[in-house]
C-alpha cells in the first residue's frame, strides 16, 4: 500500500518507519494554535526527547501541495540549543513566519539538526517544466544544509541524467538515485521534490514533496529512452575518423560557430531550424570559409539536429578555420590541439576563436603560438602556421581590394534583387523560392564574409590594447564612435516619424528565424513606447603616437597596410557586419511574410506553420505532387509538431564530448563575456516572461538576443545579461557600441539566478555580478 504525500511534518513521520536506502530523523510535531495552550508540555516533550541542538521547521498548509510548493516561503531556525527561551523564540519565529491568521493544519515540528555534512541540496524525479523522466540535483558540498533551497550557494552544483541510466560513476549521486526509485514507490508518485543531505557515507532524506504538475505539459509518457538509445548509436558513428576530415573524434556545442543557441535558440521550430540550415549552416558557411583562404569543407553541415535540438558539429569547425595551405601533417596536429584545448577548457565553448584558435594574425599572435611547443610543435611548424595566416589575413584586410570589400559589393546588390522579386508577377510559391535563393548568394554568404573580417577586426582591435597601443577604455571608446546600423535606428526612431521609420526598419522582428515573433511593423508600439535622449555620439581618433605605433607593428609583422588603413579596415569591418546581417534579414523577414501569406491561403494558422519545414515549400516550386498542397503541409506539421515534443523534452549537455553525455551530465558554468569597464545597479527584468515596455532604468535579461531585439536600445536599459551568445556577438558588440554594461552568455545555472534577483550590480570592469 502506498503511503499518502501530506504535510511536511506527517510525510517524514510516515516515511521515518518505511524507508530501507536512506534514513529519516526523529521527529516531534505539533499544531502552531496548540503551541499557546500547551507551551509548557511541548517544551517539555521537545526537551526530554532530543539530546542536542535542533532545528525548528516550518510545516503549513500552504506549503508542499499539489498546486503550490510555497518553496522557502516560510521560517526554519537551525542550531536552536536545548533550553526553554531558545527553543520558545525559534518556535514564535516560525510560527510568525506564517502570516496573522494560522490555519488548524498549521504544525511546526523539530528535529536533530545533522553535524558534519559533506553534501545536502534537492533532486526532482522529473523535469519541473515538462515533467519529463530525467533526475535533476542541484547540490553543495559546503556543509550548509539549506545553501540550495534559500539560494546562496556559490558553488552549486547541477546533475542531470535520465532516469533509466544506470552507470552513475559518482557513488553519493547512484545512492540518491536508488532512494529516488524508493521514494517514488512508496508514494507511488513519480514527480518528487527531495531534500537530502549526506554525513559522509550516510543519506538522510530531509523532506519528501509533490511537484506541482498544475498548468505544465506533460511530457512524462515519452519514450524517451529509445530515441536517446538511437541518437547515441548516431553519436558514435559520427565520431569515428573520416577520409575527408582531420581530427579522430568529434565534439558537439551549442555556442561555437555561428551559434545557433544565441540566433534560434536551443529548441527551434522546424521552420526556423531548417531556413537557419538552408540559409547558412548547411552550405553557404562552408563555401565563405573556402572562398575566403580556409580547408574547404563544402558538402559538411555545420550545424546537426539531436532531437530538434541545434548542435554545431566542432570538428568540422575546427578544420574550416585551417587555412587551405597549411601541410596536411600540421594541420592535422592543429585540429587535433584545438580539440584537446576545448575538451580541457569547456568554460571556452563559447568564445573558441579568442581563447582556442588560431584563425587570423594579428599583433602578438606570435607570443600565442608559443603554446603549441609544449604540444610538441617544432618551431618551423609554428612559423609555417603564422605565416600562412598572415597570408590570409593580408587577402581579407585590404581596404582597396579586400575580400571583405567585395562582399559589400554583394549585399548592395541583394538590395536591388529585393523590388525585382515582389514586383515581378511570379507566383507566391516561386517569390518565395527566389527570396531564399538570392538571400543566400547575395546576403547570407557575403554576409558570412564580412562577419569574418568583423571578427579579424576585433582581434587586430583587441591586439591593439594587449601590445598596450591603446587601452580597454580607449577600445570602448572607438567602439561607441562607430555608427553603425542599430545605432542609426536609434537615431532615426527620434528623428523619423512612424511611416518612414517602418519603411526601413518594419522588417526587423526578435527571433529573425521565428515566424511567430511580431515585426516592428506589426507591433510599433509595443517595442517603440517613446521616444529618448540620443546619446551624442563622440568621435574618437588615434593620436599620431598610437599610429606610429601601429605602422612599426605593421612594419615588423609583414601586414600589407598601414595605420590608416588598417584602422579604417576595423571600421568597416565591424559597421559592414552589421549592416550586411540588416540588409539579408530583410529578405529573411518577407520570406516569412510570404510563407504566412500562403499559410492562410490554405487555412494555415502562422503557430501551426512555425512547425513546417521550409524545404516542403521549397519543393513545391521545381515539383508537382498528386497529393493536395495543404494535406502535405499539414501532415509535416503534425509529424513536426509530434516531434517537438521530444525537443522540449529532452535534455542535453552544452558541449557534448562523449556519447555517454547525452544521458547524464553537470551544467558546465560558463566564463561569461563583460562588456565595457561600467558598473551599473538597477533592478531586474525578465524580458522572456515580462512586457519589455517595463524595462527602462533596469538591467534586461534575456535568454538569447538577435538584432530584433535592438529595440530595447530605444527603452535607456541600465544593462544587459543573457543565458547566451559570444565575445563577438551582435549583443556583445551593440552594448560596447552604446555603453551599456553587459554580461553575455553567462551560461544557464547563473542565468536563472540572475534573473530571479530583485536587484543586481554588473560590475563589468572587475567582471563579477553582485545580487543586492
Amino acid at each position: 500500500m502506498n503511503l499518502k504525500l501530506s504535510s511536511k511534518a506527517k510525510t517524514l513521520e510516515d516515511l521515518r518507519g518505511v524507508i530501507k536506502s536512506a534514513e529519516v530523523l526523529p521527529l516531534v510535531r505539533f499544531k502552531a494554535l496548540e503551541y499557546k495552550k500547551e507551551q509548557e508540555s511541548i517544551l517539555n516533550k521537545i526537551i526530554d526527547f532530543f539530546d542536542t541542538e535542533v532545528i525548528v521547521r516550518s510545516s503549513s498548509v500552504c506549503e508542499d501541495s499539489s498546486k503550490t510548493s510555497n518553496a522557502g516561503g516560510f521560517e526554519s531556525c537551525l542550531n536552536v540549543a536545548l533550553n526553554r527561551d531558545d527553543l520558545h523564540v525559534a518556535i514564535l519565529h516560525v510560527i510568525d513566519s506564517y502570516g496573522g491568521s494560522l490555519s488548524l493544519e498549521d504544525e511546526v515540528f523539530i528535529q536533530p539538526m545533522l553535524k558534519k555534512v559533506t553534501l545536502s541540496g534537492v533532486v526532482f524525479t522529473a523535469d519541473l517544466d515538462t515533467l519529463a523522466p530525467y533526475f535533476i540535483v542541484n547540490y553543495d558540498d559546503s556543509g550548509s544544509t539549506c545553501s540550495v533551497t534559500n539560494g546562496k550557494a556559490e558553488k552549486l552544483k547541477t546533475f542531470i541524467a535520465i532516469k533509466s541510466y544506470k552507470k552513475i560513476e559518482d557513488e553519493n549521486l547512484e545512492k540518491l538515485f536508488v532512494t529516488c526509485r524508493e521514494c517514488e514507490k512508496i508514494f507511488g508518485n513519480h514527480f518528487l521534490d527531495i531534500e537530502f543531505a549526506f554525513v559522509e557515507d550516510k543519506l538522510y532524506v530531509l523532506q519528501v514533496r509533490q511537484i506541482v504538475q498544475t498548468k505544465k505539459l506533460d511530457l512524462s509518457k515519452l519514450d524517451l529512452n529509445s530515441s536517446l538509445n538511437n541518437l547515441h548509436k548516431k553519436i558514435k558513428k559520427l565520431n569515428t575518423s573520416h577520409p575527408k576530415l582531420l581530427g579522430k573524434k568529434s565534439i558537439y556545442g551549442v555556442m561555437p560557430d555561428w551559434n545557433p543557441a544565441e540566433i534560434i535558440g536551443i529548441r527551434p521550430k522546424r521552420l526556423a531550424l531548417s531556413l537557419y540550415k538552408e540559409l547558412i549552416t548547411d552550405e553557404i558557411w562552408a563555401y565563405q570559409r573556402d572562398n575566403y583562404g580556409y580547408r574547404n569543407l563544402r558538402s559538411f553541415p555545420l550545424l546537426v539536429s539531436f532531437l530538434g535540438v541545434p548542435f554545431i558539429d566542432v570538428r568540422v569547425s575546427f578544420n574550416s578555420f585551417v587555412p587551405k595551405n597549411l601541410h596536411e601533417d600540421i594541420a592535422s596536429k592543429l585540429v587535433e590541439y584545438y580539440l584537446e584545448e576545448l575538451v580541457k577548457n569547456s568554460n571556452h565553448h563559447d568564445k573558441v576563436e579568442f581563447e582556442i584558435l588560431f584563425s587570423c594574425y594579428y599583433f602578438g599572435i606570435e607570443k600565442k603560438l608559443k603554446k603549441l611547443t609544449s604540444y610538441g610543435f617544432t618551431q618551423n611548424e609554428i612559423k609555417r602556421v603564422e605565416f600562412e595566416l598572415l597570408e590570409l589575413t593580408n587577402k581579407i584586410i585590404d581596404t582597396d581590394n579586400g575580400l571583405y570589400k567585395q562582399d559589400l559589393k554583394k549585399i548592395e546588390k541583394l538590395k536591388g534583387l529585393y523590388g525585382q522579386i515582389l514586383d515581378s508577377n511570379l507566383s507566391m510559391i516561386d517569390k518565395i523560392y527566389w527570396l531564399i535563393e538570392d538571400c543566400k548568394r547575395y546576403g547570407t554568404l557575403p554576409f558570412a564574409g564580412v562577419a569574418r573580417a568583423g571578427f579579424i577586426a576585433m582581434q587586430f582591435l583587441n591586439s591593439f590594447v594587449e601590445e598596450k597601443i591603446i587601452t580597454k577604455k580607449e577600445k570602448d571608446s572607438f567602439l561607441n564612435s562607430l555608427y553603425t546600423i542599430s545605432k542609426k535606428l536609434s537615431f532615426d526612431l527620434n528623428f523619423l516619424d512612424k511611416e518612414e521609420f517602418l519603411k526601413i526598419y518594419g522588417h526587423l522582428r526578435p527571433g529573425t528565424y521565428e515566424i511567430t515573433s511580431k515585426r516592428y511593423d506589426e507591433a510599433y508600439s509595443e517595442y517603440f513606447s517613446s521616444k529618448h535622449k540620443i546619446k551624442e555620439q563622440k568621435e574618437f581618433s588615434f593620436s599620431n603616437l598610437q599610429r606610429e605605433k601601429i605602422d612599426k607593428l605593421i612594419i615588423q609583422n609583414g601586414i600589407k597596410s598601414d595605420s590608416f588603413k588598417l584602422i579604417n579596415f576595423i571600421k568597416e569591418a565591424i559597421e559592414g557586419r552589421e549592416y550586411a546581417k540588416f540588409v539579408f534579414t530583410k529578405h529573411l523577414s518577407k520570406t516569412l511574410f510570404l510563407v504566412e501569406e500562403f499559410g492562410k491561403k490554405l487555412g494555415i494558422s502562422r503557430e501551426d506553420l512555425a512547425h513546417l519545414d521550409i524545404h516542403r515549400l521549397k519543393d513545391l516550386y521545381s515539383s508537382f505532387d498528386y497529393e493536395d498542397v495543404r494535406e502535405i503541409f499539414l501532415r509535416d506539421i503534425e509529424k513536426n509538431k509530434s516531434y517537438y515534443l521530444y525537443t522540449k523534452a529532452v535534455k542535453f549537455p552544452i558541449l557534448i564530448v562523449e556519447e555517454s553525455d547525452i544521458y547524464a551530465f553537470y551544467l558546465k558554468s560558463s566564463e561569461a563575456n563583460f562588456i565595457t569597464q561600467n558598473s551599473i545597479s538597477a533592478k531586474v527584468v525578465d524580458i522572456d516572461t515580462q512586457n519589455g515596455s517595463i524595462v527602462e532604468g533596469k538591467i534586461v535579461c534575456i535568454t538569447s538576443a538577435d538584432p530584433g531585439y535592438d529595440f530595447l536600445f530605444s527603452k535607456k536599459i541600465a544593462g544587459l545579461i543573457t543565458c547566451y551568445g559570444g565575445a563577438n556577438s551582435h549583443m556583445a558588440i551593440r552594448c560596447a557600441e552604446l555603453g551599456i554594461p553587459a554580461v553575455i552568455g553567462c551560461g544557464e545555472y547563473l542565468f536563472k539566478k540572475y534573473k530571479k534577483a530583485k536587484s543586481l550590480t554588473i560590475d563589468a570592469i572587475n567582471k563579477r555580478v553582485i545580487l543586492l
